[in-house]
């Protein structure tokens, strides 16, 4: 078959530049999920709004760009703006986009369309009114669940009322639809009275993301050292805290800073690795001062783009932890799992409360107001809780052996249960079936 996949957002490349505006775990998804396609003998065409210049290069983006020995390709359309517009405002150009996506299925006689985030869906479901070809939604997230998971305040600047009308629209037009976790799928459910006939959650590359020899990773203490200017003799022996994912507020990391700096007085004192990078100008800084506030410049490493060193950041960190309150599914820590690493996370991380608490989770009280549960790969935290987090880093800084099993849990739960072959396999045979029924 010949597979149609939208994502419109974002800045899409076949190696994804983290950081990037409305640019992070749905392009990694929509990338891995084509090459797993190929590998099963599909061909594959991604669609994304380009015609203005990349963020760091300046490279306009237009055209098509091959990939996978030519099996698949990204193809960028235009409209008449040329520059950058946030997914909350794209609905205004979809019509444009959707004249010049008309043009390119008339063009390339697709099978099967897969859109992706409700701005992808609206475009399918516009361009796809006169091919009628089977259309299946991935919703990522939904309006719904972020209107819970954000102040009231925030809610215009989001445009979350318009957003839960679009998805309202598309559940009535789409073939299917397809959740990434148990909150989307509940979400489709109660809020919205629809069905998620179909899971798809993401996988892991767990050839790229693995326990690796310590040896092979031996220069990913002098790139610490580096963003530390400091000795690598100085952090090699230092437990990591690691974190990755762009700068947005709903990422909280100004909550793991909090956090760190409460747990940091153990010994040996441990190292945070946090990605903050500067494409949020505002945030950058008011991150960047708080780490000063707290007195921890010393012991936090502010990583940029480390696409190139994630395996091994991954694979020598001691923990890694994700307080982010807004994920669909928490791609971050699935890829820590299959590294064999423990996970600390929020409630709010999908990955973690379905699959890495697993049966046999504990409560354990760390004051009157606030616990955190235990489980097989993960210690879950109440989303901004300060308190909860530095319980949690402190419980596990302290006990070697619990970090060891919890990673070994983790791994054991994520491979290879959550291959990106294996799930996309499952989905498109019960797709198969779903139509033969």
């Amino acid at each position: 078959m010949h597979i149609l996949q939208i994502t419109n957002h974002g800045l899409h490349e076949w190696q994804v530049t983290p950081g990037l505006p409305d640019t992070g775990g749905q392009n990694v998804y929509v990338n891995h999920l084509s090459a797993a396609l190929v590998r099963l003998g599909h061909r594959v065409t991604i669609v994304n709004r380009g015609g203005y210049p990349h963020p760091l290069t300046g490279e306009m983006h237009t055209g098509v760009v091959p990939a996978l020995d030519g099996r698949a390709q990204i193809v960028y359309l235009t409209d008449s703006t040329s520059s950058f517009v946030r997914k909350e405002d794209m609905e205004a150009q979809v019509p444009e986009l959707a004249r010049q996506l008309d043009e390119l299925m008339r063009g390339q006689g697709f099978d099967l369309v897969f859109s992706h985030y409700w701005d992808g869906a609206l475009l399918g479901v516009l361009a796809n009114q006169t091919y009628r070809l089977p259309h299946y939604w991935v919703p990522h997230s939904l309006g719904a669940i972020k209107r819970r998971n954000v102040e009231p305040a925030a809610y215009a600047g989001l445009r979350i009322d318009d957003r839960i009308a679009a998805e309202a629209r598309i559940l009535a037009a789409v073939d299917g639809v397809v959740a990434t976790s148990a909150a989307v799928r509940d979400s489709v459910q109660h809020d919205y009275g629809s069905q998620a006939e179909y899971f798809l959650p993401p996988g892991v590359d767990y050839e790229r993301f693995r326990p690796l020899p310590a040896a092979e990773c031996e220069p990913i203490w002098d790139f610490l050292a580096e963003r530390l200017g400091t000795d690598p003799a100085a952090v090699r022996d230092r437990p990591l805290i690691l974190e990755i994912s762009r700068t947005d507020t709903t990422k909280r990391k100004d909550v793991l800073l909090r956090a760190f700096a409460a747990a940091a007085n153990t010994e040996p004192r441990p190292l945070l690795a946090v990605t903050i990078d500067d494409i949020n100008e505002a945030l950058h800084q008011d991150l960047i001062d708080l780490i000063e506030q707290l007195g921890i410049g010393g012991d936090v490493a502010v990583l940029g783009s480390v696409w190139d060193q994630l395996p091994c950041l991954y694979s020598e960190a001691a923990i890694y932890c994700t307080p982010s309150i807004m994920e669909g599914f928490g791609m971050s820590a699935a890829e820590a799992a299959a590294a064999a690493t423990p996970v600390i996370a929020s409630d709010r991380v999908p990955f973690a409360i379905e699959h890495l608490l697993g049966a046999e989770a504990t409560t354990r009280p760390i004051s009157e107001d606030t616990s955190i549960t235990i489980g097989a790969g993960v210690i879950v935290v109440p989303a901004d809780s300060v308190e909860g987090f530095a319980a949690a880093l402190e419980l596990l800084l302290a006990d070697n052996e619990m970090r060891a099993r919890m990673g070994d849990a983790g791994y054991s739960i994520t491979v290879p249960a959550f291959g990106w072959d294996r799930l996309a396999g499952s989905f498109l045979e019960s797709v198969f079936e779903a139509s033969d029924g």
